[in-house]
Parts: C-alpha cells; sequence; structure tokens
C-alpha cells in the first residue's frame, strides 16, 4: 500500500512538473514572438535580457555574478527602450511630413484597443497612420542595422537563389495570404464608403415608433404634411434656440413653394435572375434570385433633391402618371441608381442599362427615364418608381419613410429636430434620427465583417508563420556548417541573426508585394451585400464598389512583414547560438 501510494504521488508529482514546463515553454515562446516584432536594433539590445548567457556582440561567453547578470538584463532593457522610442520618434516625425490620404480607420482601430487614459499622451500622427509610422520604423531600422556593421547579403542572395524552389513556394504562401487579405480589407473599404456618403449632414429621416428599419416602418399617410410643417424651438434641454428649426423650402415643378420632404415606400423585391438564351432552369442548374430594393417616392424630382441625387446626362426624372402605354404594353416608368443600372446591364449583355431600357420586376415591364449619378452610395442600387404604383404592386399601403430637410442644412439642427419630432410630436409615435447618425448605425455591418477578416487574417498569419518556421530551420539544418564558416571569417553572432532574419523578411516582401499587386486588380469590381444596423435590424441589398487604396496596400505589407518576422525569428537565434565547434562538427 505504502508503494503504491508513492507510486501515485510521484506520478502527480511528475504530471504537474511537466505541466509546468509546457506552460513555462508557451511562455516563453509567446514572449518571444511578442518581441519579434520590435525594431532589429531593439531586438539585438534587448536579448541579452532574455538570454543572459549570451553576449550578443561579443563571442564571450563567461559566467557573472548574480548582481551583474541582473544590471545588464536591466541596462538590456532601457537600451532597447531609448533605441525604440527614438526609431519611433523619427518614423512620426517623417510621416508627418508625408502627404498621405485622410483616413479614421487606422485611428478608430488604434483608439478601440488603447487604454483611454493612454490616448491623450500619444502623437496624433501615431494614432491616426501607426502602420505607416510602423513601416517607417523598419525601414529606418534596416538602414540603421547596414550603417553599424556588415551583414552577408551576398552569401543570403546565393542561398535564395539556390534554394530557388523552397524560396518560391514559401513566397506563394504569402502572395495568397497577403492578397485574400487586401481583397477582404477592400470589400470593408468599399461598404463603409458607402454608408458615408449616403448620409446628408442636415437631414432628417422619421419612421414609425419601433422600427428598426424602414422596411419595418409604417407612417400614416395623413401625417406627412403635418410632419412637413413642424418648427422645432427648443433644443433638446428645453431651452429655447437661437432660432426656430424648420423644413426646408423649395419650389415645384408647378411652381409652388413645397416643403423639402421625400415622402417615400420602400420594398424589397425577390427576382429572379433571368437564364442565358436557350437555358432553362434544372435540377442541376437551378434559377438562382436576387432581392432588389424598390423606393416609391411622390415626388422624384423633390427626393432628388432632399437626397442630393442628380441624373446623368440624357435622363429626366419619371412623369407624375408613373406610367403608361407603348407598343399596347403596360409600362412603369422609373429611374435606377449606376449601381443596379450595372447589375441589370448584365442580364441583358450591356454594361449596364441606359436611358429607354427596359428590364422585368415581377411580371411587369419597367422603362429606365434616368440612371442617378449615385455611385458610392445605397441609392445608387435602387430602383425609384412613383410611389402609389409601387404600393399597389407590392402591397405596402403606407410610406415607410418621411426624410427632410432643415432650414440651416447643419447637422446639430438636424438633430434638434429630430429629437422635436421623437419627443414633441403627437399625432404618431415616432422614431427620427439625423441621417448621417442613421447611416453611421448601418455601418456595424461593415465592423461585423471586419472582425470576420481579423479573425480570418489570424488563422491564416498562424499557418503562414509556421510555414516561415518551418522553411528557415530546414535552412539552418542544412547551413550549419555555412554558419561555422561564417564566423570564422569574422562575423558576429548578431549580424548571423540579422543575416537569416533578412532571408525570412525578403520572401515575405517579395511574396507580399506580388500579393498587393494582384490584389490591385480587384479595385473597382462590384459586389452585392447587405448593410444592416445590426441582429434584427433588417438591413438594404447594395452594390457596392471594391476599393484598393494606400492604406490597404499599407496593411496588406504590414501584415507580410509582421508574419515573416514572426516566423524568422526563432529559427535566426537557433542559428545565432550556434558556437563555431557545434557548426562544423
Amino acid at each position: 500500500m505504502e508503494f503504491s501510494v508513492m507510486g501515485i504521488l510521484s506520478g502527480i508529482g511528475r504530471l504537474f512538473r511537466n505541466a509546468a514546463g509546457l506552460l513555462l515553454s508557451v511562455l516563453v515562446f509567446t514572449v518571444i514572438l511578442a518581441i519579434s516584432l520590435l525594431p532589429l536594433a531593439s531586438l539585438l539590445l534587448l536579448l541579452p535580457a532574455i538570454l543572459p548567457q549570451e553576449s550578443v556582440l561579443s563571442d564571450t561567453t563567461r559566467r557573472r555574478s548574480w548582481l551583474m547578470t541582473t544590471f545588464s538584463r536591466i541596462a538590456s532593457v532601457i537600451a532597447a527602450f531609448i533605441m525604440l522610442v527614438g526609431v519611433t520618434a523619427f518614423a512620426v516625425e517623417v510621416v508627418s511630413w508625408l502627404p498621405l490620404p485622410d483616413t479614421l480607420y487606422f485611428d478608430s482601430a488604434a483608439r478601440s484597443f488603447l487604454s483611454p487614459t493612454l490616448i491623450p499622451k500619444l502623437p496624433e500622427t501615431l494614432l491616426r497612420y501607426w502602420p505607416y509610422v510602423i513601416m517607417v520604423v523598419y525601414l529606418t531600422d534596416l538602414l540603421f542595422l547596414f550603417a553599424i556593421g556588415k551583414v552577408p547579403l551576398r552569401y543570403n542572395y546565393r542561398n535564395l537563389i539556390v534554394r530557388w524552389r523552397t524560396t518560391a513556394l514559401t513566397g506563394v504562401a504569402f502572395t495568397v495570404v497577403v492578397g485574400l487579405l487586401v481583397v477582404m480589407l477592400a470589400f470593408v473599404n468599399g461598404m463603409n464608403e458607402l454608408t458615408e456618403k449616403s448620409g446628408v449632414p442636415g437631414n432628417v429621416i422619421i419612421l414609425s415608433d419601433g422600427a428598426t428599419d424602414e422596411i419595418f416602418s409604417n407612417l400614416g399617410y395623413g401625417d406627412a404634411s403635418q410632419m412637413e410643417n413642424e418648427i422645432a424651438t427648443l433644443d433638446q434641454n428645453d431651452q429655447p434656440l437661437p432660432s426656430a428649426i424648420f423644413v426646408k423650402k423649395t419650389m415645384s415643378a408647378d411652381g409652388r413653394e413645397v416643403p423639402m420632404g421625400s415622402r417615400e415606400t420602400l420594398c424589397v423585391v425577390n427576382q429572379p435572375i433571368p437564364m442565358p438564351p436557350g437555358v432553362l432552369p434544372s435540377k442541376d442548374n437551378p434559377q438562382r434570385r436576387r432581392f432588389l430594393s424598390v423606393r416609391g417616392v411622390v415626388d422624384p424630382a423633390i427626393s432628388g433633391l432632399v437626397h442630393d441625387l442628380r441624373l446623368l446626362p440624357g435622363g429626366e426624372w419619371f412623369p407624375n402618371s408613373g406610367g403608361g402605354t407603348e407598343g399596347g404594353k403596360q409600362v412603369f416608368y422609373c429611374v435606377i441608381g449606376e449601381g443596379i443600372a450595372q447589375t441589370l446591364g448584365g442580364d441583358v449583355g450591356k454594361k449596364q442599362l441606359t436611358v429607354g431600357d427596359t428590364f422585368e420586376m415581377g411580371d411587369k415591364t419597367f422603362k429606365v427615364t434616368g440612371v442617378m449619378a449615385a455611385e458610392g452610395s445605397t441609392y445608387g442600387s435602387e430602383i425609384w418608381a412613383k410611389q402609389n404604383i409601387v404600393a399597389d404592386l407590392f402591397g405596402k399601403k403606407s410610406f415607410t419613410t418621411l426624410v427632410v430637410r432643415v432650414n440651416d442644412d447643419t447637422l446639430q439642427s438636424a438633430n434638434n429636430l429630430a429629437f422635436h419630432y421623437r419627443d414633441r410630436f403627437k399625432q404618431q409615435k415616432l422614431k427620427a434620427v439625423s441621417e448621417r447618425e442613421y447611416f453611421n448605425d448601418l455601418s456595424k455591418t461593415n465592423k461585423q465583417f471586419l472582425y470576420a477578416i481579423i479573425v480570418v487574417a489570424a488563422i491564416m498569419a498562424i499557418g503562414g508563420v509556421f510555414g516561415v518556421m518551418n522553411t528557415m530551420f530546414a535552412a539552418i539544418a542544412q547551413r550549419t556548417k555555412d554558419i561555422g564558416v561564417l564566423r570564422i571569417l569574422g562575423f558576429k553572432r548578431w549580424q548571423v541573426l540579422v543575416s537569416f532574419m533578412l532571408e525570412s523578411l525578403f520572401i515575405a516582401i517579395i511574396g507580399g508585394a506580388i500579393g498587393c499587386g494582384l490584389a490591385m486588380f480587384a479595385d473597382g469590381y462590384t459586389a452585392t451585400s447587405i448593410i444592416s444596423s445590426g441582429q434584427g435590424g433588417g438591413g438594404k441589398s447594395v452594390v457596392l464598389r471594391l476599393i484598393v487604396d494606400s492604406n490597404m496596400l499599407v496593411a496588406g505589407m504590414l501584415f507580410t512583414l509582421v508574419m515573416g518576422r514572426l516566423g524568422g525569428l526563432i529559427p535566426a537565434i537557433s542559428g545565432m547560438r550556434m558556437t563555431i565547434l557545434d557548426s562544423l562538427r
């Protein structure tokens, strides 16, 4: 019994030791991966703090006292920190002088991850353009390394050429990963532009109370006129406004002064996609369907004015009748956005539908009287027709939306008038927000796509990092004698480290650059998607344009550099730690 108990205790002890050893290994591995993102110059100064038995800048490995070892570690951390701060400050100054595109993508990402107490202490350039800053940091770091010492670049070049098959395969992995990442970011970039350009600052969008989207809203016909004539004299704190806020006036086609309000009925139509000529639907080739956004408007000219939309040359707003008979066939008139014009044009083999073209929706024929210049907004994906016709055809016997323009065209006045509709309008309980706020809520879908892309990118990055790591470990195993020869020729440990890191980074940069170059061909392509305000929030089917700009390309190159560094550091450290005798055996 005693032997059995002792055996169990011994086994438990071994289990705990193994678990502790595994946990420590994972912790050390994580720390090494994290510091691999530092500039190489800072990394060289920091390594003695992690591996005190190694003297990176010299070949001596004499034993030192505990006090000297601790002092060396502290000094290494301080020196690495000073180097990092100095290089970063230089990079921030350089980036601040560059004519970079104005964007809030990187700024919002930085603010979401950083502590609110830290944000005010950081330079604005670092927050807004941190990927550019990191790229300049890495470039400055390489120039600094080349300036202070000799690195066997010719040796690295020859090895990459000799092992060209392995180099090419690893580079292809970077090309695929980075290319896919940039295309996915271009998709999110297109959606961001779509929602940003759709809201007019001075517009207020009015829905029925409780409606999460226009589709679910029902406004009474009789209340629209009163809503358009409301006047707000108090702000959101019930304090008198400097001047009254009311709906702006404009002139109608018949010369009358009317409120600048767009009365609308939005419907979503499930339309079968036409099959190619001579092809019939079958089990193996079923007929596909799509959703079309159809907006019925009372006066298209005023609605276009409210939404700041114009028609392309040659077009005109459909007449007040909304339809007629042509060639003995009933035809309904409409105007369409540029995005849906391209989609529908593809059905008939044209680049896009133009004025005079017709298309089928349901069992009705619609004729295009104009194409709205609405590329880059959600209205570019809509079909506009006469409101009473849309209501009759699709069974929506009410307005879904009323959009009004405030008299001074400002966002602040739009917010105050929206509050007035929500809290002071008595005839019907309303949901009213500024149009800019409404489309910002719809951009929540963009964030969901971005989070999904981050997860996918992380998974791809893990695979890419281990692929590079495996390649570099194999390269070092085949070149141990070369390392010994390099050491005999006078190259220091840090030069061996930098040499192998540069190989990894070179493969990553070439593969990533090709991936970014291929992704640029996706710029301008269109895609159909849904934007919504979140779960249960309805949504809009939109045609968006993929946008590959300099921000996306910098993000892709930064991603490939991170992969190259993560995958190259540990093999480079193993090559650096080899003694001359061990490498020549």
